[in-house]
């Protein structure tokens, strides 16, 4: 089972997930090639990497249930608040994926482009995230 995390500020706020959805996307970049027409060939030149994009939905319960990892919360809400929170401080978030060993398969820093809430009929959230690669500028 996959962990997904989110931190914020050096993990001034961390905040484990408690569901991860079946099929979890994983982006690779994208890179950006351009070709140009020569007298007698083309030629191609490399360029840089794209930016890694994902979306997914997922539950944020009310409820302790049995598959939530023990470092989740129980309050969908507070979750809501965390994302809201920070979105509004204008500050990146990072994103952690850890596999069933503890390895991370995704370590980056992101930007939450849309995250929306459905409430559902027994008080648990639904929620619908796309988030951004956030590149930091050195």
């Amino acid at each position: 089972m996959y962990k997904i995390i989110f931190s914020v500020n050096n993990n001034e706020e961390v905040w484990t997930l408690p569901h991860c959805p079946p099929d979890f996307p994983i982006p690779q970049p994208e890179q950006h090639h351009e070709t140009y027409e020569g007298l007698s060939r083309d030629y191609r030149r490399i360029g840089t990497l794209c930016l890694r994009h994902m979306e997914w939905t997922a539950l944020l319960p009310v409820h302790r249930y049995f598959f939530m990892p023990s470092e989740a919360s129980a309050d969908g809400w507070a979750y809501v608040d965390f994302f809201d929170r920070w979105r509004d401080k204008k500050v990146p978030f990072r994103l952690i994926v850890l596999d069933s060993k503890g390895a991370a398969r995704l370590n980056m820093p992101v930007t939450v482009d849309s995250f929306d809430v459905t409430v559902r009929r027994n008080g648990d959230l639904e929620y619908s995230i796309a988030v951004t690669e956030y590149r930091f500028i050195t």
